[in-house]
């Protein structure tokens, strides 16, 4: 009888397993295992998302460019930049003469981030600090753009993070979120589009787009109520940053 209960648990143990640490990363487990795990899978995480670098200039890169225009130069934040997907392909567009500071919560993240920058030489580009999506070390109406994809549903609090986003961007400034399309394993962490809209609206955002972009994840684009002059980054040493971030070595 033991042997047959063993028999029948272990398929269900495997798929807990599968379900809390790999297709959930840790989320329903608290915001210090999912930091862990991004810790532990930093080194081969780029390899297992393969992400396309021609896509992502055009479905990315390219529209916020589009976006801000006739700017060149935005100051960005990128909100979980992870090994920094958005920061790299930012300053891999010929167009672009800005600046992003990529944050995450993972420190071996960003140093798989920081080697990349290194790489390409893009220092003058793209920052890299270590911080909390719910607690951003900057003051209010800062960036010229925020940027957070594939994360909000992975962090404590989206709605207090989303908050934040807001709080930091400029008036007329340009936010770029994703929201889940396939929400089966994920129940009570993501948002619908509608569910979208109504919080953005809540917080004053405006001209709200929600448009196909992966088979998992649709974009949202949205601008900040009000006007205002344009951040820019003239050059790379005028971006300033809090003394509360965690420069990574």
């Amino acid at each position: 009888m033991t042997i047959l209960a063993i028999v029948f648990a272990l398929p269900i143990v495997g798929f807990l397993f599968w379900w809390l640490f790999i297709e959930t990363e840790g989320v329903y487990l608290g915001r210090r295992v999912v930091i862990a795990l991004y810790d532990l899978y930093a080194a081969r995480y780029d390899r297992v998302k393969q992400f396309d670098e021609q896509a992502d200039l055009a479905l990315i890169s390219l529209p916020i460019m589009e976006r801000v225009e006739p700017q060149t130069d935005p100051l960005i934040l990128d909100v979980a930049t992870g090994t920094g997907r958005l920061p790299l392909i930012m300053a891999r567009n010929a167009a672009f003469a800005g600046h992003v500071i990529g944050l995450d919560a993972s420190s071996r993240m960003l140093k798989v981030a920081r080697k990349k920058v290194a790489a390409e030489r893009f220092e003058a580009y793209v920052s890299l600090t270590r911080g909390d999506a719910q607690n951003l070390p900057h003051s209010d109406d800062s960036f010229d753009v925020v940027t957070c994809l594939e994360a909000l549903e992975f962090l404590p609090d989206q709605r207090a993070a989303l908050a934040e986003m807001i709080r930091v961007l400029k008036p007329g400034g340009l936010l770029l979120v994703s929201i889940r399309i396939d929400t089966r394993w994920m129940p009570n962490r993501t948002w619908s589009e509608a569910r979208m809209r109504r919080e953005l609206a809540a917080m004053q955002m405006r001209n709200v787009r929600v448009e196909i972009w992966q088979e998992d994840y649709s974009q949202v684009w949205a601008w900040k109520a009000r006007e205002s002059k344009p951040t820019g980054v003239a050059r790379p040493d005028q971006v300033q940053q809090s003394p509360s971030q965690i420069a990574i070595p």
